[in-house]
């Protein structure tokens, strides 16, 4: 039985790169591969598929599923290196389809499922929207923003709260292997949800607390992942309004946070920080930071996900740097990570 990893052009020594016009079909066609990832973690195939291969049928069945639609959709799966195909038809796991499977310890098939997902690709089908009157697509489609959505569907927001705690999963060890957070005493996590990277960050520093601060029922529902652990005896759970007040403590920490808004609400979450905090107190900004001029990164991909979703977006430096100057902080340091983050600290001045 010969397994295939990749199926595609006979292998060449010299790579023959696309003319301009396949080079635009690749681009355009990347839509339909990431909606075929994402019907994969929808109906849970790679948790069907067990140690040895298995038939589409078979998989199908697991999945109440059409077998011909599945084999199809994982054949292309296959074919770009998600999954394996024998020679007998039929597929089992490799390294990439595992971290689909809702068991792995980092799984991504949350991610998956919620980014890739119905909700997020009606916000991008407004894009000629967005574009001519700058308006997020998620709120011209669903004539409201995406959080306040959220807080109408539940099941959405677990969801798109399970997605971001598998994406921290990638980068939270890449930024604290990178970054010296140096001493402190109490650390607020501003917006922390599940409190992945606060966790992570007492458990370098014992004789550290922490503070995870979310809205009241996001704070309340994140204990279940930091409960029972050693960090997890020194964290405090305390719900509130970023926009109104946080608590006072000798570092903050913003991930994934400042890109979901726009400049001014971003003042207005900066400012509200720099209230709580005395003189010398630091702040730690965790994002995609952008080159100052395009070249390849994540973060440009990002930033126009932002734009279809929130309204918010990805920034250089240089735009922190104007929206913290104001707030009352001046960069002291910024350090790039192994993942697509950045850590930008910044001084309460």
């Amino acid at each position: 039985m010969t397994i295939h990893q990749n199926i595609g052009a006979p292998e060449s020594t010299t790579p023959v790169p696309p003319t301009p016009a396949e080079f635009i079909m690749q681009i355009g066609t990347g839509m339909w591969l990431a909606r075929a990832l994402w019907g994969a973690a929808r109906l849970k195939l790679a948790d069907a598929i067990g140690d040895t291969p298995m038939t589409p049928s078979a998989i199908a069945f697991v999945c109440d599923a059409n077998a011909d639609s599945v084999a199809r959709v994982l054949r292309t799966l296959s074919a770009f290196g998600v999954f394996a195909q024998t020679s007998e038809g039929r597929f089992a796991h490799n390294d990439v389809s595992r971290l689909l499977r809702s068991d792995h310890p980092e799984s991504q098939r949350s991610f998956v499922e919620a980014v890739f997902g119905n909700e997020h690709y009606a916000a991008w089908s407004e894009l000629e929207t967005t574009m001519r009157t700058g308006k997020a697509g998620f709120d011209v489609h669903y004539g409201e923003p995406v959080f306040d959505y959220f807080r109408k569907h539940p099941e959405s927001e677990k969801l798109f709260g399970e997605a971001m705690t598998a994406t921290t999963r990638m980068v939270d060890r890449a930024v604290l292997e990178a970054h010296d957070f140096g001493r402190f005493d109490l650390a607020v996590d501003v917006g922390g949800s599940h409190a992945s990277l606060l966790s992570g960050l007492l458990a370098l520093h014992p004789e550290s607390r922490g503070i995870v601060f979310d809205l009241p029922a996001t704070a309340e529902a994140g204990r279940v992942h930091w409960q029972g652990t050693e960090p997890g005896r020194r964290i405090e759970a305390v719900g509130g309004d970023f926009f109104a007040s946080v608590p006072e403590g000798d570092l903050y920490l913003l991930k994934f946070i400042l890109h979901d808004w726009t400049d001014e609400q971003c003042l207005q979450i900066l400012r509200t920080i720099r209230a709580a905090a005395k003189a010398g107190a630091r702040l730690a900004i965790c994002e995609m930071v952008l080159p100052e001029v395009a070249e390849p990164h994540p973060g440009f991909l990002m930033d126009l996900n932002m734009l279809a979703q929130t309204g918010g977006r990805e920034r250089t430096v240089a735009q922190y740097d104007s929206l913290l100057v104001p707030a009352g902080f001046k960069i002291a340091k910024v350090t790039p990570t192994a993942s697509p983050m950045s850590v930008i600290e910044a001084v309460a001045v």
